[in-house]
């Protein structure tokens, strides 16, 4: 994980600098945070998710629903918008919008379909990203594909 404009640049410049050590001297107006596309990373991206909430001052409500949809999210982006041991990179950034809280997450995969998501313990819902108890807490979800072929998903949970 490195912290934007504190480049990682190892052998060819195709490393990035993992220092978890540091995770907590990052600066939280960051506007964003980037990880590889690595289940290991969910524990460092739970991390910044709760101290940015905490930093805000968010109910523990809205917290634990924040954290739900992040874990989520990377959680499949993880799983099904790469091919095994294919190298990428998530990048998240959370924003408040007046009583709303934007999660905006940028990927490196081909373009992937965000009309199924694996419910926790059954099969795929059909038409619909987010799972049943995510549905209930997102006000919106838009997912786009950039002209530098990127994958955007913008989450807006009440």
């Amino acid at each position: 994980m490195t912290a934007p404009g504190k480049g990682g640049q190892g052998a060819g410049g195709k490393c990035l600098r993992v220092n978890l050590e540091s995770f907590d001297k990052i600066n939280m107006m960051d506007p964003r945070l980037t990880l590889s596309n690595r289940p290991e990373n969910l524990k460092p991206l739970m991390n910044y998710v709760r101290k940015w909430a905490e930093d805000r001052g968010l109910s523990p409500n809205r917290r634990c629903s924040l954290e739900k949809a992040a874990e989520d999210i990377f959680r499949h982006l993880v799983t099904y918008a790469y091919q095994p041991d294919q190298p990428g990179s998530i990048a998240i950034s959370l924003e408040e919008r007046g009583p709303r809280l934007r999660l905006m997450f940028e990927d490196d995969a081909a373009p992937h379909n965000t009309s199924s998501l694996p419910a926790p313990d059954g099969p795929a819902v059909s038409g619909c990203y987010l799972d049943n108890g995510l549905q209930q807490l997102a006000e919106s979800l838009v997912y786009f594909r950039t002209a530098d072929r990127k994958n955007r998903m913008i989450v807006f949970l009440t």
